[in-house]
């Protein structure tokens, strides 16, 4: 999914609201392994956050709001917002939207990954369809990994990621075309066993992938959505691509930040109630330390 960070970005630190060019970088990038291209129109909700070309994903989860990974609001800055695009290549069915604000989650860890979120709001609304958020705890089902039987029939809960990024892990260029991938959701606990992330998962978190390795995000596909489908078959947001070792590797899930976890910040940010908020630029594109 995500993964690599950049030495250099980890002495910077993030402020908590940004101005309408909002900064975002990508400490940790990621691209869809082992899936294929999606249906064009198939996802309206995904966003590609873009500078002078797309660099992290995002998802639609109110006309004017996206929420994506607040890793990607670190180096570059988001110059537009591209809503309703499948193949990069051609944007003429698309809409491109400049960010008013971009607001990473106050309580961001840059070296663990925890609340790795970040809100933008749109300058003006999108006519596309958001997605809507769950604001439940899953309950994850164990299953037998070893077994000829596929994790779905074995009772897993199956999501989706999907993104424009690497197609495989050393990759040198970015998917031209919106990619899916289904994963099984994995517990917690099986994502902390040693041979795993030896308990680096923390509880704003949610892992997904096959212990075998071959289906995952990867470079590019950071901040863009992880989701299941309710009983009538519909969309529905559980994370964001934030981070993992490696594309599609053995025993290395990817790792998505828990969108239930943040649900009450999600709400008072947008209610307006981000009153701990600075916005801030000095004035030569940098972010105010």
């Amino acid at each position: 999914m995500i993964r690599r960070i950049s030495t250099w970005m980890l002495g910077l630190s993030l402020i908590a609201a940004l101005p309408a060019e909002g900064k975002v970088g990508t400490p940790f990038e990621a691209k869809i392994v082992g899936g294929e291209e999606a249906v064009v129109g198939e996802f309206p909700f995904v966003v590609s956050l873009q500078s002078s070309s797309h660099f992290c994903g995002g998802s639609l989860i109110a006309p004017n709001w996206v929420l994506t990974a607040a890793h990607c609001a670190y180096g570059g800055t988001i110059r537009k917002v591209v809503i309703g695009l499948h193949d990069q290549r051609d944007q003429t069915q698309t809409e491109s939207i400049k960010p008013a604000r971009v607001i990473p989650h106050p309580d961001y860890n840059n070296r663990s990954l925890e609340n790795d979120f970040a809100l933008i709001e749109l300058s003006e609304n999108s006519n596309f369809e958001p997605i809507p958020m769950n604001a439940d705890e899953i309950e994850i089902p164990d299953f037998n990994e070893n077994s000829q039987v596929t994790p779905k029939d074995q009772g897993a809960i199956i999501s989706t990621t999907i993104g424009w990024g690497y197609l495989k892990e050393g990759a040198w260029s970015l998917s031209n075309t919106l990619q899916k991938v289904d994963v099984p959701l994995v517990s917690q606990t099986k994502c902390n066993l040693p041979e795993a992330y030896d308990g680096d998962i923390k509880d704003t978190m949610i892992c997904a992938g096959l212990k075998e390795g071959g289906k995952d995000a990867c470079q590019g596909d950071s901040g863009g959505p992880l989701f299941i489908h309710d009983e009538e078959g519909n969309p529905v947001l559980v994370g964001v691509v934030s981070w993992g070792q490696g594309c599609a590797r053995k025993n290395k899930y990817g790792v998505y930040s828990k969108v239930n976890s943040v649900s009450q910040w999600i709400a008072d940010t947008m209610a307006g109630q981000d009153q701990g908020s600075q916005e801030g630029d000095n004035g030569d594109g940098q972010q105010e330390n």
